[in-house]
């Protein structure tokens, strides 16, 4: 029986209403977003696929547009293959800001140091990092940091996501007896009060 590529494996995801219904055996869903599914898939080496959502497949060949200028540079995943609907990216193993928030890992000033750097390049590159917030920086097993979900790297508008964040980490995290340990729903009610402007940040 002929093995399937990933081209055609990812033709066997199916979505209803930005549900995942369907994957093919070889892959295991890893996390969603607003416009796509991530799924691992172990063969040869360990790949990330993220499957865009029908209504947004268009945007992958935008995302990888973007990949491929910030290609080589150690803050972002490799992109490996990339077509209509799906991109295939180096599987990262580590934890969210998100993540180290609700366990307790510790977000150190060099961390964050890493995330502006990698943001800087971006510039550099004649882009404008846009939506990096807690869930789109990981931090990997090596202790590196890397920066995902940059479709919205394109976009025109000024964005205070990680400005606010930085503004926030080091007027309260970073205080001595600021708890590095957060409930999942506080984190969440956070963000909420956040996107409603309704923070003092």
């Amino acid at each position: 029986m002929k093995t399937k590529n990933i081209a055609e494996l990812v033709q066997d995801v199916r979505f209803v209403d930005q549900k995942v219904k369907n994957i093919p055996e070889e892959f295991s869903l890893i996390g969603q977003g607003r416009s796509a599914a991530v799924f691992k898939v172990t063969g040869f080496r360990s790949l990330a696929i993220k499957v865009f959502y029908p209504e947004y497949k268009d945007l992958a060949f935008k995302e990888a547009a973007i990949y491929l200028k910030l290609e080589d540079h150690t803050y972002y995943p490799e992109l490996i293959e990339y077509g209509e609907g799906y991109l295939v990216m180096e599987y990262l193993k580590g934890i969210t800001f998100y993540d180290c928030l609700v366990n307790g890992t510790p977000i150190t000033p060099s961390m964050v140091a890493m995330v502006d750097e990698a943001l800087n390049y971006a510039r550099a590159r004649g882009l404008n990092p846009s939506d990096t917030h807690l869930k789109n920086i990981i931090l990997t097993e090596d202790h590196n940091i890397k920066v995902i979900d940059v479709v919205r790297f394109t976009q025109s508008e000024e964005c205070p996501h990680w400005s606010d964040l930085k503004k926030a980490y080091y007027s309260y995290y970073q205080k001595r007896y600021f708890p590095k340990r957060f409930a999942p729903l506080f984190i969440e009610l956070i963000i909420r009060l956040y996107r409603k402007r309704l923070l003092p940040i």
